[in-house]
């Protein structure tokens, strides 16, 4: 009995598990999809300056 009850549950989290990933995959490729369409697809170009700014700042 304890065995089939463990089995069921590995099943159980290996279904939500997948069910996770797949909403994360999906919520992935919508935001690059809207980042694409909105033309905000290089994000290096404000990570590069806001870095520069702040090593100024700290003298290096």
């Amino acid at each position: 009995m304890s065995y089939r009850n463990s089995r069921g549950s590995n099943s159980r989290r290996n279904t939500w598990l997948v069910i996770g990933a797949l909403v994360l995959i999906i919520l992935l490729i919508l935001w690059l999809t809207i980042a694409d369409l909105w033309g905000d697809t290089d994000v290096a170009a404000w990570i590069s300056p806001l870095l520069n700014t702040n090593a100024k700042l700290l003298g290096l």
